[in-house]
């Protein structure tokens, strides 16, 4: 009897003391899951921002079955504590069904801060920052657009979407490991994208009851409700394709000299002579990855924008046209004489958050906000979605206005008086924010850029040739948000951009 209280009233004393520090506001908890039924798998940034409206409070508490959850719904608050206190909210929770069960943690976003990140952080920003990659990486960003993306786009229009992913992500896959990419139906960007499916979808918060009660991990794949263990390991199995096939070919490359330079073969000569090659191997094997699917989302939302708002695609044509004219393809320096189109961009990455959630952080030790009390080991999410669709700083935040981030006289906004959604909230927070940053922006604007200056984006045609009014839809169940696969026209917008894409394309061969 004795032992029983010896476990039991430490137990009591630690329910105790915890019910008495001030957490942020948040839903009511129902006993031992607390607000578990509370955290939905779908549009749950929408979900959070209610939650801040009904409560008060820009910053939100919920308690999933003893796992504290931090849902942040204000830029005030993201940059007090991303920013401002990143020394502690700059971890990655452990998610069990994304980190261990399917290996997550062998991708650069995922990994928890630490030596690991920082010696992986530091390694990418030397080859990505170095004056001279710069040409290099623009230059490759600009040959899949140019040979794979455009001419795709006027000789199979319908399949526009396979396109992006091939042109878009293609261009991140070739800087990662300098392989050999395919025009069409290319074997590395397909386990990319499958890769990145399985880690999106796994990465949800709340989705999985494993993240929260880690020991359901132990129990038998057969059993009725283990599903998700089933489905682990066969994402496993995936994702461990996109490491393993890929570098070894590098690798072999490398010794046989075909491979061109790239990330990794960079890397790994830089490591050759180092002490302990077999764990920095480990480190620098695929950080990039991480931007396929955001870069290829953000491109094929450009799309989507074009079809629900001809009026915006007129405009930005018509900018192109008087600032490069029609008689060559735009280039990455012309992005500062098109204002407009940069608008557009910024307004997209405001109006549909490609990570709407962010992608979550964790506290390595106990803070205090605003009298609030945040523990160590709590999940922290800056809501992207909440903030770039908050009435204070942005009016009538649903309707697409790219004149938001326009001077009257339709030059560019620098005044701060707003957050630049390129600069703010889209590629993280604090010491999270993502590397890449300038790749994903370059490959995002000159996509954009070229797809304008090449063809019109237009809705499909009924049986008696009246358009088909587009629906465009979000289903929201994975960290990516990205919209279900919809069908338009894509045509050339003359005899002239036809001619401009046919110049860059090269039938004699199949890669790029």
């Amino acid at each position: 009897m004795d032992s029983i209280w010896a476990l039991f009233i430490p137990f009591v004393i630690y329910t105790w003391t915890r019910s008495r520090k001030r957490y942020p506001p948040g839903p009511k908890r129902l006993p031992f899951i607390g607000n578990l039924l509370d955290i939905p798998t779908r549009h749950a940034y929408e979900k959070f921002a209610h939650y801040s409206k009904d409560l008060n409070s820009d910053i939100i508490y919920l308690d999933a079955v003893g796992v504290p959850f931090i849902v942040l719904n204000s830029l005030e608050a993201c940059n007090d504590l991303l920013e401002k206190r990143s020394n502690v909210y700059s971890s990655r929770y452990h998610q069990t069904m994304a980190y261990e069960l399917i290996d997550g943690k062998r991708i650069f976003p995922m990994l928890p801060y630490g030596d690991e990140w920082r010696e992986s952080k530091k390694i990418m920003m030397k080859h990505i920052t170095a004056p001279a990659n710069q040409e290099p990486i623009f230059s490759t960003i600009t040959q899949f657009i140019r040979k794979s993306l455009l001419p795709n786009l006027l000789m199979a229009p319908a399949d526009f979407l396979v396109h992006i992913r091939n042109g878009v992500g293609g261009s991140i896959i070739s800087l990662t490991y300098g392989l050999p990419i395919k025009r069409v139906d290319d074997p590395w960007i397909e386990v990319a994208e499958q890769s990145m499916h399985c880690l999106t979808s796994a990465a949800v918060p709340g989705k999985y009851a494993v993240d929260v009660v880690p020991a359901l991990k132990h129990l038998p794949e057969w059993l009725p409700g283990a599903g998700f263990l089933r489905e682990a390991k066969e994402w496993k199995r995936t994702f461990a394709r996109l490491f393993e096939e890929p570098f070894k070919a590098v690798k072999k490359g490398m010794v046989d000299g075909t491979v061109q330079p790239s990330f990794l073969s960079r890397s790994l000569e830089e490591i050759s002579d180092m002490p302990d090659q077999e764990r920095l191997e480990r480190v620098i094997e695929n950080p990039l990855l991480g931007g396929t699917d955001t870069s290829v989302t953000a491109v094929t939302n450009f799309v989507a924008m074009l079809l629900l708002f001809p009026d915006i695609q007129s405009k930005a044509q018509a900018e192109i046209d008087i600032v490069i004219g029609r008689h060559r393809l735009p280039e990455l320096e012309d992005k500062t004489k098109l204002p407009y189109l940069s608008a557009v961009l910024k307004e997209l990455l405001r109006w549909k958050p490609i990570v709407p959630s962010g992608l979550p952080h964790m506290t390595s030790e106990d803070d205090i906000y605003k009298d609030y009390y945040i523990p160590k080991g709590a999940i922290v999410m800056g809501n992207n979605w909440a903030i770039m669709h908050d009435e204070k700083i942005f009016p009538n935040p649903s309707k697409f206005d790219p004149t938001r981030f326009l001077t009257a006289s339709g030059q560019l906004r620098h005044d701060n008086k707003i957050p630049d959604p390129e600069v703010v909230a889209t590629f993280g927070f604090g010491r999270r924010i993502c590397p890449g940053i300038n790749i994903g922006l370059a490959s995002f604007w000159l996509s954009a850029a070229c797809i304008l200056a090449c063809f019109n984006v237009t809705p499909e045609l009924d049986d008696e040739g009246k358009p088909i009014t587009p629906k465009i839809e979000y289903v929201g169940k994975e960290i990516v948000s990205h919209p279900e696969p919809f069908r338009c026209q894509i045509t050339p917008r003359d005899p002239e951009a036809t001619a401009l894409v046919q110049a860059e394309y090269d039938e004699s061969s199949e890669y790029i």
